[in-house]
């Protein structure tokens, strides 16, 4: 058991959305115990908000997307992975558009924002659950299970048949500092020959290589951070995808997963928590 959190102060951010390539602010600010993550649109005339739950995603194609047929916010990942690694439990986020700043393409520049606002203790205590048993999902090639541990932990292997790319394998125990150090600044990536046509079908409008590292025929273009950034960035989204559902703890291995398969490992690890009902 710990006890719930939220940030001390509120903070703003502004930058540039990945796929919109508009000037985004997000505006965070603590809540109450027991209100959970919330993001609100307040660019809209009604301001909606939602709770980042895994009911709420709409999408998980290239990204994750909270909300509903009316109105949606993108690429969410990389903030809930800093908010998860700093284990915040309640805060609002208000947002003016319909996704968050890129930043770098990674998620330190959050990490360092919510180090800034400070962690603050709440009176609430948070239920951690204990995976008792194995969760396996699979989608062609594509393979993610969750087995039982008593640490939350992350092993994956990217594999490649891109001539410019070798295979990648990465393994961690998160923490707060863990994240910090080896996973919060390692970049988003994306394929030279599939830039046109992502912005042809409006995505990717404000990808540049500030923000992404981009790969040619050859490989990365970019320097890299880390000789294996591309699998600790897989390992970031998982931490973020995770965050959909209530804090657990479980042995992740994943093999060449993305957003769809996280989604659906965070419905089954859902469900068995609801099912069962296995606190620690």
């Amino acid at each position: 058991m710990r006890k719930q959190q939220t940030i001390k102060k509120k903070f703003s951010y502004t930058g540039v959305g990945l796929h919109t390539g508009e000037d985004v602010t997000i505006t965070c600010k603590p809540l109450a115990v027991n209100q959970g993550i919330k993001f609100k649109r307040v660019d809209l005339p009604e301001q909606p908000e939602l709770e980042v739950t895994v009911e709420n995603v709409y999408s998980t194609i290239r990204c994750t997307t909270l909300g509903t047929d009316k109105w949606q916010i993108n690429t969410v990942e990389h903030f809930l992975a800093a908010i998860s690694a700093f284990q915040i439990d309640n805060l609002l986020i208000e947002i003016d558009a319909n996704e968050p700043p890129v930043t770098d393409g990674s998620a330190k520049v959050f990490c360092q924002f919510l180090q800034e606002a400070g962690v603050e203790e709440q009176e609430e205590e948070v239920t951690i659950y204990q995976i008792d048993q194995p969760l396996y999902v699979r989608k062609g090639g594509q393979y993610l299970t969750i087995l039982p541990s008593d640490q939350f932990k992350i092993s994956y292997t990217f594999v490649s048949n891109h001539q410019g790319l070798t295979d990648q394998f990465a393994e961690y125990v998160i923490s707060k500092e863990v994240f910090n150090e080896e996973i919060s600044s390692a970049r988003t990536f994306g394929f030279a020959h599939e830039v046109e046509k992502l912005q042809k079908a409006g995505l990717a409008l404000g990808g540049s290589l500030d923000n992404a590292i981009l790969i040619a025929d050859d490989g990365p273009i970019n320097k890299l951070r880390f000789s294996n950034e591309i699998v600790r960035h897989k390992i970031l989204d998982i931490v973020g995808d995770m965050k959909l559902i209530p804090e657990f703890r479980g042995h992740i291995i994943a093999v060449r997963s993305g957003h769809e398969l996280n989604f659906e490992l965070a419905k089954r690890i859902k469900g068995l928590i609801t099912k069962e009902e296995l606190s620690c």
